[in-house]
């Protein structure tokens, strides 16, 4: 039986996650600088704020810092309630954003408002799926809703849309109604590109077959994922006893689940199949 590098494959993981956390920056800062602050668009969140402090203080107070310092306190508060890995990887791609925002330059690629608004979207929801799929956020009011997620272990979506619709009717009071409407037209398509490629509060049945059965329960109950039901099996062809194992995960989870029933069994059967409606006891796991 071929021996699997455990090393190789945590190498392999966590340079997709760097990368992932390095493209998620520039593709932000890129959207920041060439869409939404060369054109005046605005953003929600802790970037919107950003964007109209940098705006009324005519550059005075530069959005990169204002970004950093503002997500400090956040950070820590995430630390000790949401995860710790989550956190610190959220905080580097805070700061690479920041970095990336002093050397990007604020150029404006497009004079139409309403293709700068649509462009501003795309690449910004692009960095924000890009984060989350790294196991990461983009900071600011995300710490916020993800924390209030934790603690009430609902979805952070309706949270998340809540107070960056607050920011966006703050700038339409010191701005304009245009301005506001262009800025949630360009917060919509970010948002549906988010909700197309990271789908973290969907739930998914696992059908895994394996004859380690017992060594795969193991260590999924020692990395604290939900319930598990084991049932005896055998194979049909080969007649070889195995073990079923059936649990429901959140999607967030399925790749890393993957990654350790392959390290005890290269040859482990494991399909996926989406849970529409679930009824009982199910409760998210932290974002570690």
């Amino acid at each position: 039986m071929k021996k699997i590098n455990i090393k190789k494959i945590n190498k392999k993981k966590w340079l997709k996650i760097g990368i992932f956390i390095v493209v998620s920056a520039l593709l932000q800062s890129f959207a920041l600088n060439c869409f939404y602050k060369s054109s005046g668009l605005l953003s929600g969140g802790f970037t919107g704020i950003g964007l109209m402090v940098n705006i009324l203080t005519k550059g005075a107070i530069p959005l990169s810092a204002f970004i950093l310092i503002l997500n400090i306190p956040l950070a820590l508060l995430g630390y000790n309630n949401i995860g710790k890995r989550f956190t610190i990887l959220s905080f580097i791609n805070v700061f690479l954003t920041s970095f990336f925002l002093t050397i990007i330059p604020s150029v404006q690629l497009i004079d139409d408002i309403l293709l700068n608004s649509i462009y501003a979207g795309v690449f910004y929801g692009l960095g924000i799926s890009l984060a989350l799929e790294a196991g990461a956020c983009t900071g600011g009011t995300d710490f916020i809703a993800l924390y209030i997620s934790v603690k009430k272990q609902v979805s952070a979506g309706g949270y998340m849309m809540a107070l960056n619709g607050i920011v966006i009717l703050i700038s339409a009071y010191f701005f304009s109604i245009e301005i506001a409407a262009y800025t949630l037209v360009a917060t919509f398509i970010s948002s549906q590109i988010v909700n197309s490629i990271h789908v973290r509060y969907q739930r998914v049945t696992l059908a895994i077959i394996s004859d380690k059965g017992d060594d795969i329960v193991k260590k999924l109950l020692e990395t604290g994922v939900h319930g598990i039901t084991v049932i005896p099996a055998y194979g049909g062809y080969t007649h070889e006893e195995k073990n079923f194992i059936y649990t429901v995960v959140s999607t967030y989870e399925v790749n890393n689940i993957r990654d350790l029933v392959e390290e005890i069994d290269e040859n482990v059967f494991v399909n996926v199949t989406s849970s529409q409606k679930l009824f009982g006891n199910f409760k998210p796991v932290k974002y570690d």
